[in-house]
């Protein structure tokens, strides 16, 4: 009988003989107390001894001091010691493995590795290294039992080994550490590695490890003796971290592919021969064509979509690298085309390249926002350069980037100087210090800021300069310097102190004129105004003067001011000769003001300069007190400045003339109504008019009388006609010019017309101070009969009238004591007690049939004539009722 048939008897179990076979180096299968039930035949060369192994102690075999065996047996785990082998007394490591059924140790399998083998003195460490690997080992041999797992297999499930241990591998799912899929493909793979179908199976899926599921990767390999597999070792790693790594690069990948599909990026790689083998991104179908048209392609292929294409990727395959901008389809794309080699020095340019690529980006947008950008850029630098005011833009570090040619011109600068340098640069202090505190201020705050400054001019003056600095940003929004703009405001200051004087003065003025309401004399009048305008701040002196007719001159009535002698040096002729044509004369004869902006050079003002510079004055305003036609009187204005009158200040003296003229006229026709004693004047008016005509050919009489002011520059007069039928004054009433309205009246005696008339004579001598009784018009001659005051200026009223009719002679003057009743008495009467309104009202009413029964006119008409509504006749109307009871019942 052989030694392997011995020891196969030997061995009770086949799988346990095959396996020692199968080992290559010293093994044998011990029992607990150290027994050798089995060994292989490289163990019985090194023991020297055959089928006398059987039953010998492992320990008589081989002298190892560490007892590894006993050890493994106490411990349950594999143990190592060195040892020598009997009798030759060679060195040996000797590795024990138990093996475990029912929670007990059944067997050791003990391995030597010889230290004449480099290998095999290593083996007994290496498996002891396999079991201490994070990989799980297991076997199972023909009939699907699993004959041994390693430590890994507890360390990866959890499980300890004896449970699988001689186990059918089922056992695997049962006790939920694969599912049934994964089960049954490794019954597949087992089926196919003991039919030698192949010679390795992988199989990577889901399992429950200790720590919870996972990916594990099976490696199993076949276990062959003599040309037969008679098992099977699966090799399972804990592949978890290295497919989710994998899972999430192929995601990335995805990701990517799908974004690069969808920028508008294009990447073509073509080989060494120019066929197009990748494209990528940018929709094709804007290229209308198919990318899979272009794969295998040369790239001839793009001639037909875009020639710069092929240009370029010819270049970058002859190893020159290039860049190319294309239209396609109406879009612009940048294309890069880059060689690319396989080796040789990366920094030397090939003569020819393994290959080319070309990406190509769309840049359409981006070239039309540059156009926009660059269109907006060159506006403004447009609107920068034509501003009339200085424009720069300074970084964060005061120095300029940008200077306008308004800022050049200012400083006497060239561009290149300015530019780069700072404000220390080229102002010396402390302007420079100030310029860049404001700056500094806006980037601190991120606001803008709007300062004046007071700068130095060159000509030894000084400018007022506004300056507005605000931050200028960049893409990311972040403040990369400032901008200023700088505005020369010195006339805009002056026009703002002129508009603050004149607001002063205007307030003056109008002061003035409400203090009037309470002046009810001329001389009054004249002192308010006088001391008003010499109290001021803005004039030393004021004057106010009449023209005395018999010799024309101006003779001061009124003064206010320190210089009050002035005006017994001067006389002042409102005629043109000595003494007149100045500034005085001429506002009394054209009704406008006179200004002389400065004494010391104008000429028309050389009569009086002496003594005017004597009281120190440099500026003199004449202005005119009028009302209508009728001039009341000159008003005369003096500063210690030139130029003291303002464009503006003139026109507010023109409106305080007109205001103190129409004082002065209602003062003089208040002393008129109110006189016993008054001069009656009589006019002859010759000439061609419609009445002087009408009157001679037809030898009939005009009488126009009642005549009543309507507030608005119109008059309402009534005529009668004598000797001629009344309708003979309807028609020559309708030649006048300065007709508004005419009205027959229906009473059955005169009068019978109402007139309303424009620039009317009557209005003409209430302007002067005078009362328009009546007029007469009989064989060719109009006759006027006037009341005036008693010291009444005649020069003045002759004037009035002459204004109206140029052919007027006063043939008539005389002072008489008032006998109609006296109507405007002031106490008691009626008179007293009405308005000029309510006068005119009922005077208008009475002339009209109003109270006639019945009434020949009712108030709308009467309320037409004198252009007012018909519900304000009638409550003048009322009113004047009241006052008239009131002062007949009342007395």
């Amino acid at each position: 009988m052989s030694e392997r048939t011995e020891r196969r008897e030997a061995v009770a179990d086949p799988v346990v003989a095959e396996l020692l076979d199968a080992v290559d180096g010293p093994t044998a299968v011990c029992d607990p107390s150290g027994g050798i039930r089995a060994w292989n035949d490289p163990f019985a060369d090194e023991a020297g001894a055959t089928s006398e192994l059987v039953g010998s102690a492992f320990s008589d075999l081989v002298d190892c001091p560490s007892d590894p065996l006993a050890r493994a047996v106490d411990t349950a785990e594999r143990t190592i010691g060195s040892g020598a082998v009997e009798p030759t007394d060679r060195p040996a490591t000797v590795a024990c493995r138990p093996v475990e059924r029912d929670e007990s140790v059944t067997a050791v399998v003990v391995t030597l590795s010889l230290d004449s083998d480099p290998f095999e003195n290593e083996r007994a460490l290496y498996e002891a290294s396999v079991d201490a690997a994070a990989d799980a080992v297991y076997v199972v041999d023909r009939s699907y039992t699993i004959r041994t797992a390693s430590d890994g297999f507890t360390r990866f499930t959890g499980i300890p080994t004896e449970r699988v241990e001689g186990r059918d591998v089922d056992c695997l799912r049962e006790l939920g550490i694969v599912d049934g899929d994964v089960f049954q493909e490794g019954m597949r793979a087992l089926r196919a590695l003991f039919a030698g179908e192949t010679d390795s199976w992988n199989i990577t899926s889901e399992a429950r490890l200790e720590d919870g599921p996972g990916i594990v990767e099976n490696r199993l390999s076949p276990i062959e003796r003599e040309g037969a597999v008679v098992g099977v070792v699966n090799a399972v790693r804990d592949v978890t971290e290295r497919e989710r790594r994998r899972e999430e690069l192929a995601a990335n990948r995805e990701r990517l592919a799908a974004i690069l599909d969808d920028l508008p990026v294009m990447m073509v790689a073509a080989d060494e021969e120019g066929r197009i083998e990748h494209c990528q991104g940018m929709d094709f179908d804007a290229m209308v064509c198919d990318r899979d048209d272009f794969l295998g392609a040369p790239v001839e292929a793009f001639q037909s979509v875009c020639p710069d294409l092929v240009g370029g990727f010819e270049r970058a395959l002859a190893g020159e690298t290039s860049t190319a901008t294309a239209t396609i389809a109406g879009r612009t794309y940048k294309a890069c085309f880059e060689p690319f080699t396989g080796g040789g020095d990366a920094e030397a340019v090939p003569a020819s390249a393994d290959g080319a690529i070309a990406v190509a980006i769309d840049i359409t947008d981006r070239t039309r926002r540059e156009a926009e950008l660059q269109t907006r850029e060159q506006e403004l630098r447009a609107v920068i350069e034509s501003s009339p005011d200085p424009i720069v833009m300074q970084d964060v570090e005061g120095r300029y980037q940008v200077v306008n040619e308004a800022m050049l011109t200012n400083i006497e600068l060239d561009r290149e100087t300015v530019v780069g340098s700072t404000s220390g640069d080229l102002f010396g202090d402390p302007v420079s210090q100030r310029m860049e505190a404001h700056r500094r201020s806006v980037l601190e705050t991120g606001r803008a800021r709007v300062v004046e400054e007071e700068l130095p001019d060159g000509d030894g003056g000084s400018l007022i300069v506004q300056l507005t600095i605000a931050p200028y940003h960049g893409p990311d929004r972040d403040v990369q310097g400032t901008v200023s703009i700088a505005r020369d405001i010195t006339e805009l200051e002056r026009q703002r102190d002129e508009l603050e004087t004149l607001a002063e003065i205007q307030g003056l003025v109008q002061e003035s004129m409400r203090a009037l309401t309470g002046a009810t004399t001329s001389e009054a009048i004249k002192e308010t105004v006088c001391e008003r305008l010499a109290d001021s701040e803005y004039y030393e002196f004021a004057w106010i003067g009449r023209v005395e007719s018999s010799d024309r001159e101006l003779r001061p009535e009124v003064s206010a001011g320190p210089a009050e002698g002035y005006l017994d040096s001067i006389t002042v002729n409102v005629d043109a000769g000595d003494n007149g044509g100045g500034p005085a004369s001429e506002a009394y004869r054209s009704g406008e003001v006179q200004v002389v902006h400065d004494v010391n050079e104008d000429p028309s003002f050389k009569p009086w300069r002496e003594a005017a510079l004597e009281n120190g004055f440099q500026s003199v305003a004449a202005v005119p007190l009028t009302h209508g036609s009728t001039t009341h009187g000159l008003l005369g204005v003096y500063a210690d400045r030139p130029n003291a009158f303002s464009r503006r200040e003139i026109d507010g003296f023109e409106t305080l003339g007109e205001v103190v003229g129409f004082a002065l006229a209602a003062a003089q026709y208040r002393r008129l109504v109110e006189a016993d004693s008054v001069l009656e004047l009589e006019f002859e008016v010759r000439g061609e008019t419609p009445f002087n005509d009408a009157s001679r050919r037809h030898d009939c009489r005009f009488e126009i009388d009642h005549a009543v002011r309507t507030g608005d520059d119109r008059v309402v007069n009534y005529l009668t006609v004598e000797g001629a039928d009344p309708e003979l004054g309807e028609s020559v009433a309708r030649d006048l010019p300065n007709l508004e309205q005419l009205r027959r009246l229906d009473g059955e005696v005169a009068p019978h017309y109402e007139m309303t008339l424009t620039d009317s004579v009557f209005q003409y001598l209430a302007d002067a101070g005078a009362r328009g009784k009546r007029g007469v018009v009989e064989d060719g001659v109009g006759t006027m009969f006037v009341e005036a005051p008693a010291d009444a200026d005649v020069r003045q009223i002759t004037d009035a009238m002459n204004e109206r009719f140029p052919d007027t002679n006063l043939v008539a003057k005389r002072e008489a004591h008032r006998t109609d009743p006296p109507w405007w008495h002031a106490h008691g009467d009626i008179g007293a007690r009405l308005t000029d309104r309510q006068r005119a009202v009922l005077k208008t009413a009475y002339y009209n049939g109003y109270y006639e029964w019945p009434r020949e006119a009712d108030s709308e008409t009467l309320a037409d004539s004198l252009d007012i509504a018909s519900t304000t006749f009638l409550q003048h109307l009322r009113k004047g009722h009241r006052r008239v009871l009131e002062a007949m019942f009342d007395s």
